[in-house]
């Protein structure tokens, strides 16, 4: 694991799924760290644990990182060892409505915090975290995607993703920037946003409502708990080449209709499917395997990891 021992560290969209996850889970584990969290508040943010937001080790700055120069004017005497760059838009079926803010905040966001990195901050390791969506989908039975595999996005967002991820390896090559980019698998656990798969579908559940499912259901993803992601970002960035892309997956293959049941199974309820038009370009299947990365801890036991995040979302949804 990496030793974050009297760190200082960036953490873009900290406030997001993964990032707040992330972020709970260092200061939980490290006392003699100082964690920065830069993030707008937009879609998909959550208001931080009061505990650790009260953390005299962590200051949350509610700003865009497409305007990085208010770093420069708030903590300018900072000296970052690690970036975390999570910000990101990530609601696919929003990028397919309004492509837009997607390539703003994505690419042009990208561009503002390596700018910044280049000028105020060249010593610090920029941990990129990306999506398997750049690598487009596979059929059934075709073989995972690995760091060398082509991009091929099929969304708006899965493009803007790609395109941040070119740029940022462009600063490597020019400007000889310590930059890795991690791409992972679908991740499932506690601060997702409601309108997420899994969310959504305990959500329905819970309060007694029919269950939209794109299609026939039948779409494959690969799932991993955030707990196990953060953790692998952690000893990617410590181990991690500049320059390099860095899959993380689980080998946890399932499709949408699956996960459902397996759902259903843990609340002890009868799944009631409704079934929607599907959407535009819908990805079929994704599924990653690293050339560059072996973890060094065990996963998450899959069924134990979904029955805790299924009875996060019930306790929060029966409430409403």
């Amino acid at each position: 694991m990496v030793n974050l021992s009297n760190k200082t560290i960036l953490c873009t969209g900290g406030c997001g799924f993964i990032g707040s996850n992330f972020i709970e889970y260092i200061l939980q584990k490290y006392n003699n760290i100082t964690v920065v969290n830069m993030d707008k508040m937009g879609v998909g943010s959550r208001e931080f644990n009061p505990l650790l937001s009260h953390n005299n080790k962590y200051r949350h700055l509610k700003c865009d990182i497409r305007y990085m120069n208010y770093l420069v004017s708030t903590h300018g005497d900072l000296k970052f060892d690690y970036i975390f760059h999570f910000a990101a838009e990530s609601h696919v079926d929003r990028s397919i409505s309004g492509p837009a803010p997607f390539i703003e905040n994505n690419v042009m966001g990208m561009v503002s915090l390596l700018e910044w990195v280049r000028q105020h901050q060249p010593q610090a390791r920029l941990c990129s975290v990306s999506t398997d969506e750049c690598f487009g989908h596979l059929e059934k039975y075709e073989a995972p995607f690995n760091e060398k595999s082509k991009f091929a996005p099929r969304s708006p967002y899965a493009a803007s993703k790609a395109s941040a991820d070119l740029i940022a390896n462009s600063y490597v090559t020019t400007y000889g920037l310590d930059i890795i980019t991690t791409h992972c698998c679908n991740n499932f656990g506690k601060h997702q946003a409601d309108e997420k798969f899994i969310p959504t579908v305990i959500r329905n559940m819970v309060q007694g409502n029919k269950i939209p499912v794109y299609g026939t259901g039948e779409n494959i993803r690969e799932w991993i708990h955030v707990d196990d992601h953060n953790k692998s970002l952690l000893e990617i960035a410590k181990g991690g080449r500049a320059g390099y892309r860095y899959n993380i997956g689980s080998k946890v293959d399932k499709t949408n209709l699956e996960m459902i049941v397996d759902i259903a199974e843990i609340l002890g309820k009868v799944a009631d499917i409704e079934y929607v038009e599907d959407r535009k370009g819908h990805d079929f299947r994704y599924a990653v395997d690293s050339l560059n990365y072996r973890r060094q801890f065990e996963l998450w036991d899959h069924s134990e990891a979904l029955k805790k995040t299924v009875e996060h979302y019930k306790q929060k949804y029966s409430t409403k």
